[in-house]
């Protein structure tokens, strides 16, 4: 379209500049025919010739004004047209561009909403987290305690067993004593 336009008005300079020299040449040949009027008055036939030649340049010039008007006008609807095409086009474009702003500020809202959304999933891991870690530290202590009684419970166990076997060893003096008791009992019956 930039090179048409170009081309369109190189164009019109070279008519406008064709025009204007046509027309200083008209001029030029008017005021010949003027002298040479006066001075060949005489000679009628050559005059009409040479009126006649005028005519015809003039016709000439006229037909090619015409010509350069037609295509001026050729050139101007063409120019029209291509502007039109243009604006249109740009008209497209602009509403592409209003529809990827509109397409980018919703994305740009949602990812705003789901970096919000991540933030508050960031502190709920840092709470679960350190819950977590005192979960553990709760379940290192409370394996600890556990392993504490488990001592003691075997201590309570070996000293179980000893009383159970300081109980037996007792138990036994005590019956041994007491069939002594008995022995004795019975042999203190006989003597009476």
């Amino acid at each position: 379209m930039q090179n048409g336009r170009i081309q369109a008005e190189e164009q019109l300079r070279q008519t406008t500049a064709e025009s204007n020299a046509r027309a200083e040449r008209i001029k030029t040949m008017i005021a010949d025919f003027e002298s040479m009027k006066n001075e060949l008055m005489a000679s009628n036939a050559e005059k009409d010739q040479y009126i006649d030649n005028l005519n015809k340049e003039i016709a000439g010039l006229s037909e090619q004004l015409k010509e350069q008007k037609k295509s001026i006008q050729e050139s101007s609807f063409t120019f029209g047209f291509e502007r039109e095409r243009y604006t249109e086009n740009l008209q497209e474009k602009e509403k592409a561009i209003r529809s990827l702003q509109r397409e980018m500020a919703e994305m740009e809202k949602e990812m705003s909403q789901q970096a919000s959304t991540l933030s508050d999933r960031n502190v709920r891991i840092s709470s679960l987290t350190d819950q977590l870690q005192a979960l553990e530290g709760e379940r290192i202590r409370s394996e600890k305690q556990l392993n504490e009684l488990q001592q003691q419970l075997g201590k309570l166990r070996d000293e179980t067993n000893s009383l159970n076997a300081l109980i037996k060893e007792k138990d036994e003096t005590i019956t041994r004593l007491q069939n002594n008791v008995n022995l004795l009992k019975r042999e203190i019956g006989e003597r009476n």
